[in-house]
């Protein structure tokens, strides 16, 4: 017996029920919602390694400092609401050095903190993470109707 008190086949059939509906018919928006909260959590990992590589003392009173101002954009790098998020600096600014700092440039070498980041299956996991968990806060919704 399920957890409900019915059978597990009819719990089966209606968990498949719900994830062939709520997976086939995802809105942008929706999805947004999923990749906004693995978003999220790239975004802390971010600031955090940000801070401990980068973080000066120099005060910028026109921007301030990168660190403090990632985004979580919900959208792709066009800007076309397709489901995908991107985290990074909306500022120009903030991301050409960013992107200087990363990939280096004339007497500076890179240090990839970006990249290495972006490859850390660590973080890859924790952002997986919260997906699924967004996710399945959605199925358990489609559940209840």
């Amino acid at each position: 017996m399920a957890s409900d008190g019915i059978e597990m086949d009819e719990f089966l059939k209606k968990w498949l029920k719900q994830v062939k509906t709520i997976s086939t018919e995802l809105t942008p928006k929706e999805r947004e919602k999923i990749t906004s909260a693995g978003g999220q959590v790239f975004k802390e990992k971010l600031e955090k390694v940000n801070r401990q590589k980068h973080y000066s003392d120099h005060n910028d009173k026109t921007y301030g400092h990168a660190a403090d101002h990632i985004d979580v954009m919900n959208s792709d790098v066009d800007g076309d609401h397709n489901g995908s998020v991107t985290v990074g600096w909306k500022n120009r600014y903030h991301a050409m050095n960013m992107m200087r700092l990363n990939d280096g440039y004339k007497g500076y070498q890179a240090d990839h903190f970006i990249t290495n980041l972006v490859q850390d299956s660590e973080i890859q996991t924790e952002v997986l993470k919260a997906e699924s968990a967004e996710y399945q806060k959605m199925l358990d919704k489609a559940g209840d109707d």
